[in-house]
Order: C-alpha cells, then structure tokens, then sequence
C-alpha cells in the first residue's frame, strides 16, 4: 500500500451520507491517482447527458503518491475534476498551495461528492474521518478568504487548510474555481468551484497528522538529495524565485506568445515592461512582491503581495504569467496596480483570471464593434486599455448584474452566441490563455486537442520548443529541441507531452521542476521508490497515454465529437505580421492528423485496437 491509503472518501450530499471505498490496487497502476483515478471514476459513473449543474455530477478532488509523505519537491498540488459546466466535457483544473499534503495525511487518497444539499453545508476531513457542517452563516455572505478565516476559527484551529468558493461560484457563474489558501493555491480552471456551489458545498476543510507508507525510504531519499542540488542549481529556479511568472511576460511579448488585444496585436514591448518583472519592468518595484512556496517547493513563485493604500489596496498574492497576460496585455492595460487587484478580486469572487481576462478582452472587441454598449454594461464604457472598467465589469459578472455581465457569465462560447459575434477564441468553450499557438506550433495542436478545452497545461509540448526534451520517449525526433515555428513532428510533440502531463497531474507534481532537472527517467524512479514498483518510464508514458485516451472517450460519451471539436479559432491560423512570429505559416490540419496519427485516432476517436491495447475495452 506504499504511497497510498487505499481509500476514496465519498459523499452522498442528497443523503447526508458519507461512505468510505477502497481504492482497488489495480486502479493505482492503471490510473495512479489525481487525474487519472479522476478520469476513471468519471467515465464510469457520471451517465451521458448529465447536466454539469445537476445531482448526477460527480465532484472529485484527488491527489496521488507524491503527496503526504515523500516530500519530493514540486508535490505539493491536488486536482479536481468534473463534467465541466463550461465546456461540458472532462472537467480538470490543479492547484497548490498546502491543502494538497493536508489532504493526504487525513488518510485519503480522493474525495468524491454526488447530489446536492438541502442547506448550504461544508465538509470537514481530519484524520480518517469526515462530517458534514452547516455553512448556512456563510453562504451569501463570505468570499473564500473570509470563509476560510471563519472555518479557521469555527474549528479553533489555525492549521486547518481549507477550499472554499466564493460569491462567483455561488452565484453559478460557469468559470468559477476553488482559491485555497488565500489566494496561493488557485484551482481555477473548468468552473469546479460552480460544481461545489451548484452542490450548496461551501468549502472543503483538511486536517491530517498522518504520514502515508513509504516502500524504499533510503532510494527516495538519495533521489531527493540528488534533484536538490540539481534543483539549487538550476538557472530556472534561481529566476523563478527572484523573479516569478512575471519574468516571462517581456520575453514572450518579444517572441509573440504574448495575448495582446484579445490576440489582434504583434507588439507591446512598452506595455509589457510595465507588467513584467526583470531589469527596467515594473513588477517588483512597484508590488515588492515577496516569494512565498507551496508546500515541498524551493521556488517561491507565488507572490505575496501588500499594497496599503489607494483604490487599489490589497494583502495578498499577486498576478502570475497568466493572469498578467490575460487581464493585462490581452486587454491592453498595462495598470500594474490595477491588475493586480483584479488578481485579488477574482480571488476573492473565486473567478478563474483566465478565463475572465479572455472574456473581458472579448466584450471590449465587442463594446468597439457595437455588439455590446455602455447602457448594456450599467454605464461602463469599455474601451481597450481601461482598468477601471475592466474591475467594475469583473464586479457585475460575479454578482451577475444585469443581462449582458450575466450573459458574460455563461462563458465565451455562449456569449458569441447570443451577442452575434464571429470566432470567439475558445476552445469548446474555454477560452485560449496567454499562449498564443502561433510563436510555439507545437501549442496550436496541444490547445485545439486538450481534452478539457482550451488550456496550456494540458500537455505544454511548448517546453520542447524551450529546450526541455523528451528521450524517454524512445524517438530519435524528440531527442533534441524542436524549432517553434517549424511545423515538423510538432503532432508527434503534442501527443506525447499530453501524455507526459496526464502522469504529472496524477503523481502528482508541478511540472516547473521540469524545467529545473526532473527529467522522466528521473520521475519514475521516484514513483517505484515511494510504491515499490519497478516500472520502466516508457510503461509510466504508456499509463500516462490511457488516462488521455480515457478522457477522450469521456469527452465522446458526453457529445464530443472530435472532427468537429478539436479545432483552432481561425484568427489563429492568420500569421502576424510583426514581432517574433512574424510571417509564421501554421499548416494545422496537416499537424493535427499527424497527432491522430500518431495517437492512432481516426478523425479524433480511439480506434478499436488503441483501446484494447491501454486496457480500456469497456470504452467500446
């Protein structure tokens, strides 16, 4: 049972029951846990045509062997995972923070929630056991930072890490997230948080003193002295906890993957100084940010963040990459101040930053057309570039205030819909982030082909394209850094750092360390040294291929069709003309068959034989 309790926690919410399963051995090499324990549990259990705000969903937040125990750098995530509200398919979003650790030492591998609550409730988990409170007091009334203060003190216990939601998630908007921890481990992604309010779940609070098996102690610890002094030493890490996320937004302004005026625009170098952090950019001057690790990490990139005065005051954490790409540049603002306490609102509002920076970029293309105006909006006018219309909107879609901020609420697919407007950039739903698929090919075939809609941590091949190769793989194409605006086997690159993320986020770990000397050989020595396996990393791949074939087949059962769906917004397949891409031609369809060919996909959908292979027959 090494690197595990053997244990999935389940909670009938309609019943007020609350059972506790094994967690079958099998299932531990097949899907090891976080998304793809997840990812199975789904496609069993949720019927097709489930509503995403029904009883019928399944709310699921897992972690994997890494956690509670072996104490490798980078474990300290969880996910969680559903029949998405906003897109409708496989449901995943990760976070970090410490809840992840107290999760796993409360004795349980996963949790998984079904129905709805009669009353606003919240879960308490601690040490093997778990009850079911009422959250009445705060339902309506508290965002997650004060509901975590209020659980906090409710339990008389400081050290209890909880996951709450807040008003936006209350309030059903469809991208709605869990923000644990104040800020520090945001799990934004997919609407999870809109799943817990359409559930009456307020908040999910961990308290564990356990310490879970681990087989070989003396090899895990050689291999973790071993990633530290490689880790220390590494120029990314050093960046990363002087710098931050923020240190990339200058660079990738310069070699345009950079989201800048809802992706209309080639340049933005003066902008992007002000947002950025590095020599001459304004990040740290103006935020003094101070690191501030999740737990098992030497990095810092969260940011803790004090500003005391003016309109823009806030003690928090600060804006990361995407945040600053997507509220920041995307909209054209370049108010640091500004987006940065849109950062802590969303956080508050548990909107996911992500997705409100599209959507906000997206109404303010649609506000210059005309397809929304400012009677529309209550009286905002908003123009590119205006902070201060940009938080009074993010204020009315949490609160959904009037039609439109309602609408907006709903999603981008949805909004283009009812607005009339032509190629919104999403992804079935989920809009594009702040890496535009033009500077790195290999991310125009990993965006159209996520599994869970638009995202670039649902594979990330762009890391190829960076330096950070993949031999595990066995392929002589992936043994050296590919060029990012070369079309060549960048299908190929996609497909298999799909499968190189889908074992990271269910292990679980942050997959910066791969850019730090975790290297998958490296990886799956530490898996066999906390469970006592010995499996190879071309087998550890092999699961990693099931788990996306699996959500595939989850995304067909639940309407998905593939030819149809796996697609790119067109204003992607249109080079720039100026910056770092320009003149950059993206043959998409001859890339994305290359990914179906390699995945052995016919027009997207597993074939037979695929499946039988990964052990999957009871998809057919």
């Amino acid at each position: 049972m090494s690197g595990y309790w053997g244990k999935v926690l389940r909670v009938d919410l309609t019943e007020g029951k609350i059972t506790i399963d094994s967690l079958p051995e099998e299932w531990r090499k097949a899907y090891i846990g976080g998304t793809g324990l997840s990812a199975k549990i789904l496609y069993d259990e949720v019927p097709a045509g489930a509503d995403p705000l029904g009883p019928e969903n399944l709310f699921i937040f897992s972690v994997g062997p890494f956690q509670g125990g072996s104490k490798v750098l980078g474990s300290g995530r969880f996910t969680v995972c559903a029949k998405s509200p906003l897109t409708g398919i496989f449901g995943e979003s990760l976070g970090g923070g410490y809840n992840a650790e107290e999760f796993k030492k409360a004795g349980f591998d996963a949790l998984v929630v079904k129905g709805k609550s009669q009353k606003p409730v919240y879960l308490w988990i601690h040490d093997g056991e778990a009850e079911l409170k009422d959250a009445s007091h705060l339902w309506g009334k508290t965002d997650t930072f004060e509901t975590e203060d209020a659980i906090k003190d409710e339990l008389g216990d400081r050290k209890v890490q909880v996951a709450p939601i807040g008003p936006a998630a209350e309030n059903l908007v469809r991208y709605a997230g869990l923000i644990c921890n104040y800020g520090h481990g945001c799990a934004g992604r997919t609407g999870m948080g809109t799943v817990m309010g359409s559930k009456n779940l307020k908040a999910i609070a961990f308290r564990g003193t356990q310490t879970v098996p681990i087989a070989r102690p003396e090899e895990l610890e050689k291999l973790k002295k071993e990633l530290l002094a490689i880790a220390k030493d590494a120029d990314f890490t050093k960046a990363n906890r002087e710098l931050g996320q923020a240190m990339a937004v200058v660079p990738r302004e310069e070699n345009g993957l950079l989201p800048m005026k809802n992706f209309l625009l080639d340049r933005w170098p003066d902008g992007a100084k002000k947002l950025g952090a590095g020599e001459g950019q304004d990040f740290n001057s103006v935020l003094k940010p101070k690191p501030d690790a999740c737990s098992n990490c030497i990095m810092g990139c969260h940011r803790r963040v004090t500003i005391s005065k003016d309109k823009y005051a806030m003690d928090s954490y600060g804006p990361e990459y995407e945040t600053l790409g997507m509220i920041g540049s995307d909209c054209l603002i370049d108010n640091l101040l500004a987006v940065n306490k849109a950062n802590e609102l969303c956080n508050r509002y548990s909107l996911d930053t992500i997705e409100f920076g599209g959507i906000c970029a997206f109404a303010m293309e649609a506000y210059e057309a005309g397809k929304i105006t400012k009677d529309d909006l209550g009286g905002i006018e908003l123009k590119w570039g205006d902070a201060d219309a940009m938080l009074a909107l993010l204020e009315k879609i949490a609160k959904r205030e009037g039609d439109v901020p309602r609408i907006l609420g709903e999603g981008m697919r949805v909004a283009a819909e009812k607005l009339g407007v032509s190629d919104p950039l999403h992804v079935n739903g989920a809009v594009v982030p702040a890496h535009d698929p033009r500077a790195f090919l290999s991310m125009a075939v990993a965006t159209a082909t996520s599994m869970k809609g638009a995202s670039h941590l649902h594979g990330f091949p762009e890391a190829i394209e960076l330096g950070v190769t993949f031999p595990e793989t066995g392929l002589k194409e992936l043994r050296e850094p590919l060029d990012p605006h070369s079309p060549t086997h960048k299908g190929l690159a996609a497909a298999k750092f799909q499968d190189r993320m889908a074992v990271c986020n269910s292990v679980i770990f942050c997959f910066f360390y791969e850019f730090s000397g975790l290297d998958f050989t490296r990886l799956t020595g530490f898996l066999n040294a906390i469970t006592g396996w010995d499996i190879l990393p071309q087998e550890l791949l092999k699961t990693g291929e099931r788990i996306i074939n699996l959500m595939n087949m989850f995304n067909i059962k639940h309407g998905m069709k593939p030819s149809r769906d796996y697609q790119l917004p067109k204003r992607f397949l249109t080079p720039h003309p100026k910056g770092g891409a320009a003149n950059v031609e993206m043959p998409f369809d001859d890339m994305l068959n290359e990914y179906y060919s390699v995945r052995d996909w016919p027009n997207g959908v597993p074939s037979q034989g695929k499946l039988k292979e990964l052990g999957l027959d009871f998809c057919l």
